[in-house]
């Protein structure tokens, strides 16, 4: 095999790596802090017209 598609196969799987590790941290972040945001319930303020 040759040093420089090593290097580029090399490259190609780094930067995949690093993409699938970001993508799975920022999608278990979203999961859980949605998870403890709709846990409560808001004020609301009703106005009725007569």
């Amino acid at each position: 095999m040759n040093n420089i598609l090593a290097t580029y196969i090399d490259f190609v799987q780094s930067v995949a790596f690093i993409f699938l590790a970001t993508m799975t941290v920022l999608i278990a972040r979203k999961l859980f802090l949605d998870n403890k945001k709709d846990n409560y319930i808001e004020s609301v303020k009703i106005k009725v017209d007569e």
